[in-house]
């Protein structure tokens, strides 16, 4: 044997094997980026084909055809997302990030902006990115393209032709439909196809029947018109024949278009879009009614058409774009700046940098738990509500009139299959006035992946429910995550033994209350005299109570700078006449100055007990004299005392 051979003999069989792969199995890289970012990907398109990957750049507006775009999506092994606020605030952007996410691609996520920390749905998504690389400011360099190419080349490539076409091919096709539009004017559009017609006429009847102003168009007909230019909503009934038939296909590209709502209803079941349509409801809130018995089989307090009808309705309501409320919120800025200005010795005010580590976790804050204790008769009496017990939220406006995120005290997390437990111990945090994000009464709307990261930023601790089943679920995974991404204290409750966690998850949750419940009556026993709920909720109030506030830039990058200016204005203004800008509350310890509304909290009523029943205050149950409040309210800075009312014995914090 030769000394070559003898050489070669060394290697292991598997790192040939290795190379053998590497050299065999092809890997498809997409790039998804706004048209202002193209120069750059396609700078990257052109290195990563040099490393011998096939690359392709989908921006918002290339390629135009819904088909070719939702192909190349299915053809990628790997999907990479260069993001900037151009691309958060992009609906075609969107779009293909949502749908890679819904086909469990692996996603590389590279930050072509320093100061912008994604959020919403693209924020969630990027938060279980395989990978996440800032865009250094001088373009793409030899340390990221090292990182993209060992990220890309660790994948473990799933190959799938299934209606996978070659780009290539698919560029030279024609798919424009030539679509007739119909003159039915109303609110909302009923469509489908013949083997959707009796959920179709099931959904435009109940409509109907609610005085809402509805059509109904059978697009397999000869010749036939679709109203969609003349509705505000699209309900569409889908089915594998609407999937395949193009008139459908160019009424839901025109409401794409013409950034109508769409809310749709899969009509079939075990059966999901294949083709393009996959793409246009990547995200969104679908329903699944596929008969009069399972349209209205009672679920708790509704049933799946009622859910369908408030959001159809919720849909109608009109809604200003992101650019009209921002221009109203530009105008208040620019009069606040010119007040500052008015009281500044010199103009511009000191700029503060504003760099943000946006790779890293924000650190949530853990607290230190009193033990259980109740030496009086405390009571846990369970009460059950309804849609029609419930008042409605209050408006999420701002100072400018605008919607804005309404904080939330927690946030519940959980697997659906949980949920009528859930859903109890939802019932008794309402009756603690504790309010909660939970994914029923319409708080997922349009965007499932939107709706979810909106609540997570929104609330200061998540309760998390467990489960084999939530470990094993994407969504579940996603939400946790971004939940870590963004720091958010948590409150564990263990629905089942022998939960195996990633490490991730494991670090995650160390130090925050944890419990072992398996049933709801269990949340009835006492720890030292004190019912297991009550224990729960002051938890998720303590822990809560010491987060700090979670800053959401969700703006453009003009209107960013005017926010930061004021801020740098109102800071000079404190230095130039020598005065502190912030205050510490009395209340609840937390920074706020005079230009800050509302972030804290105080009691609503009385506290009693202390002779024959537990002490606690009545509003909420909570059991310590100087617990955190539960109704909503401003900062103050003035010194409190705790008061006693003669007459009834009760007491209250004065100032409250």
């Amino acid at each position: 044997m030769s000394s070559g051979n003898c050489c070669t003999a060394k290697f292991r069989p598997s790192f040939l094997l290795n190379i053998i792969l590497i050299c065999l199995v092809t890997i498809n890289v997409l790039i998804s980026c706004h048209h202002n970012e193209k120069d750059v990907a396609e700078q990257l398109s052109k290195q990563l084909t040099n490393l011998n990957f096939t690359c392709y750049t989908l921006t918002d507006a290339t390629p135009s055809s819904i088909v070719a775009r939702a192909n190349l999506v299915r053809w990628s092994d790997v999907f990479i997302s260069l993001i900037s606020r151009s691309y958060q605030r992009t609906f075609f952007c969107m779009e293909t990030i949502n749908y890679a996410k819904d086909l469990r691609k692996p996603i590389v996520v590279i930050l072509a902006e320093s100061n912008f920390q994604p959020y919403g749905a693209l924020g969630a998504i990027s938060a279980g990115a395989v990978r996440s690389i800032v865009l250094p400011n001088d373009g793409i360099s030899e340390n990221v393209l090292t990182q993209l190419s060992n990220t890309i080349s660790n994948q473990k490539i799933k190959k799938n032709s299934k209606n996978v076409t070659d780009p290539a091919k698919m560029e030279a096709n024609n798919d424009k439909v030539n679509m007739i539009h119909g003159d039915t004017q109303c609110t909302i559009l009923v469509c489908t196809v013949d083997d959707g017609v009796t959920v179709a006429q099931l959904v435009y009847e109940d409509f109907i029947t609610n005085n809402l102003n509805v059509g109904f168009e059978n697009l397999s007909k000869p010749n036939a018109a679709c109203s969609v230019r003349r509705c505000n909503v699209l309900v569409p009934i889908l089915t594998a024949r609407f999937e395949q038939t193009p008139i459908c296909r160019g009424a839901l590209e025109e409401a794409r278009r013409l950034q109508k709502p769409i809310v749709p209803v899969i009509a079939i079941k075990d059966w999901r879009p294949e083709d393009w349509l996959g793409l246009m409801i990547a995200g969104c809130t679908f329903f699944r009614i596929f008969d009069k018995e399972n349209a209205y089989k009672p679920l708790f307090d509704n049933c799946r058409m009622m859910d369908l009808r408030f959001s159809t309705e919720v849909a109608c309501r009109p809604v200003p774009s992101q650019a009209e409320r921002e221009k109203v919120e530009f105008k208040a800025l620019k009069e606040k700046i010119e007040e500052c200005k008015g009281k500044l010795q010199a103009w511009p005010p000191t700029r503060k940098p504003r760099t943000l580590n946006i790779l890293t976790d924000r650190h949530p804050v853990r607290v230190t738990l009193d033990e259980p204790n109740a030496k009086l008769d405390f009571t846990h009496i369970h009460h059950t509500i309804t849609r029609l017990d419930m008042k409605a939220p209050a408006p999420m406006l701002d100072e400018y009139g605008l919607p804005k995120r309404r904080e939330v005290d927690c946030m519940i997390s959980y697997q659906w299959d949980n949920q009528i437990f859930v859903r109890k111990v939802y019932e008794d945090m309402s009756m603690r006035e504790i309010r909660v994000w939970f994914d029923i009464w319409g708080a997922m709307q349009g965007n499932t992946n939107e709706a979810m990261a909106t609540g997570v930023e929104c609330a200061k601790v998540l309760l998390v429910f467990l489960s084999k089943a939530y470990i094993d679920s994407a969504n579940c995974q996603m939400e946790f995550r971004y939940a870590v991404k963004r720091g958010k204290g948590f409150v564990i409750i263990r629905t089942e033994p022998n939960i195996q966690l990633d490490q991730w998850m494991i670090d995650a949750i160390q130090g925050f209350p944890q419990y072992e419940i398996y049933s709801y009556s269990a949340l009835e026993a006492l720890i030292n005299g004190v019912p297991t709920i009550d224990v729960i909720m002051q938890a998720v109030r303590k822990v809560g109570h010491a987060q700090p506030p979670d800053v959401v830039d969700d703006c453009s990058a003009e209107l960013f700078e005017l926010r930061c200016l004021l801020d740098d204005a109102r800071d000079a203004i404190s230095e130039e006449s020598g005065q502190s800008r912030f205050k510490t509350c009395t209340r609840c310890g937390q920074k706020f100055d005079e230009y800050t509304k509302g972030g804290c909290k105080n009691h609503r009523t009385y506290y009693m007990g202390g002779t024959i029943l537990e002490g606690r205050w009545v509003c909420c149950r909570q059991q310590a004299r100087d617990s955190p409040g539960c109704n909503s309210c401003d900062h103050i800075d003035v010194t409190r005392v705790f008061t006693q009312d003669p007459s009834y014995g009760t007491w209250t914090w004065v100032p409250s």
